[in-house]
């Protein structure tokens, strides 16, 4: 029985909002965080503890001028050969995809601005 623990929240690109969900206590209860509007500094990185993977769009390093809305951050406890990103043509789009003994699962984290259909 393989059973993973997914929260999902809009920081609406607060630090101090990042920050607080990274080091609350139910944080290292969760398997797969997917972030909508995380904080991004001066550099284009996002903030993470050393228990996650940060997983960006496909295109946030090849189109920096489109910013980035979305993230997924896989605890360090799963087996990196267990998950693969999925390449997106979007900076609105995060995807990977799991796979194991229940066989194989894909999860999208998509950002909708809600003031047109650009990325449906």
């Amino acid at each position: 029985n393989v059973r993973l623990k997914i929260w999902q929240q809009n920081l609406n690109a607060s630090l101090i909002a990042q920050l607080s969900l990274l080091n609350s206590p139910e944080a290292t209860e969760w398997d797969i965080m997917v972030i909508q509007e995380p904080h991004i500094n001066f550099l284009c990185n996002t903030s993470a503890t050393h228990h996650w993977h940060v997983l960006y769009p496909s295109q946030h390093l090849t189109h920096p001028q489109q910013r980035t809305r979305t993230i997924i951050l896989i605890s360090t406890r799963l087996d990196t050969n267990s998950w693969k990103q999925i390449t997106f043509p979007s900076s609105d789009i995060v995807a990977i995809q799991l796979s194991g003994p229940y066989g194989r699962c894909t999860l999208f984290n998509i950002y909708n601005d809600g003031t047109n259909h650009n990325t449906l």
